[in-house]
């Protein structure tokens, strides 16, 4: 359950909505195909795979959307700024399958929700460029449903471009997170101290660095799409935490659909 939750949030981080503004259903659904590959955590040195079947839906609606290009709530729309609702997650992590938070509490699967500022730079026929500032609660899910675990930002530069019938899409850009959020996931106790494992108390402040990369096609009615995601630690500001194995990792997300039912009632998208 905690997975496939994960699966169908990255789906929408593989794929996205166009530039250019065209017909489209109000809403499509259908079944496909995610995966993933990436460590168990930031700063991690060991991996986990995972590829589920989930199934598929997108609403296109004037305030609330559902689609390839996420989960997300229109706020607010000018000419060249946007603010809107945004939604992303991170993986559980079963301690007794990490070497390094072995005998430690599990990590419950995050939902992070918060708004998002758009600031559109540069726009033509093929090319998209923008400024991105999202600002999100962490929300766990374990003992305790729906419990805050701080603040994460990620200010970033977007480009999107058309290469025939091809879009890529590249962001660049800081991750800065507050203590209680780096806490969760660095800070260890003392009933965890171990020999390897001196105590340690996080943080608030830069991180990492994180670079993505992606590409989408759609073939009538199936789509496929893929994101390389480059993550640097050097200079975190707890990068000493014993917690910390890896300075720098790639991660792969990837995602196959099949969609077989759409509504009648058609909407002009351009996003």
């Amino acid at each position: 359950m905690k997975i496939t939750i994960r699966l169908m949030l990255l789906f929408g981080f593989a794929c996205g909505a166009p530039a250019f503004a065209e017909e489209k259903p109000l809403w499509e659904y259908g079944i496909g195909m995610a995966g993933l590959y990436h460590p168990h955590y930031l700063g991690a040195d060991q991996q986990e795979g995972y590829a589920l079947p989930l199934p598929y839906f997108t609403y296109r609606g004037k305030v609330f959307r559902a689609d390839r290009g996420g989960m997300r709530g229109r706020i607010y729309e000018s000419e060249n700024f946007h603010l809107r609702l945004s939604i992303s997650g991170s993986l559980p992590v079963n301690s007794d399958d990490s070497d390094a938070r072995e005998g430690m509490d599990d990590l419950d699967v995050m939902l992070e929700v918060g708004p998002t500022l758009q600031y559109k730079l540069f726009e033509s026929d093929r090319h998209q460029w923008r400024l991105d500032i999202p600002i999100r609660g962490g929300f766990t899910f374990g003992g305790t449903p729906f419990y805050h675990q701080g603040w994460t930002a990620n200010p970033r530069i977007y480009h999107e471009t058309d290469i025939g019938p091809w879009i890529v899409t590249s962001t660049l850009g800081p991750v800065f997170s507050d203590k209680r959020y780096h806490g969760y996931v660095y800070n260890v106790a003392e009933p965890f101290v171990t020999a390897d494992r001196a105590f340690y108390q996080a943080s608030s402040g830069y991180t990492a660095t994180r670079f993505s990369t992606g590409l989408r096609r759609r073939f009538g009615d199936y789509f496929i799409g893929a994101r390389l995601s480059y993550y640097n630690l050097n200079g975190a500001a707890n990068e000493d935490s014993p917690l910390v194995k890896q300075d720098d990792y790639f991660g792969v997300n990837f995602v196959v659909a099949w969609v077989f039912g759409e509504s009648e009632r058609k909407v002009r998208e351009a996003d």
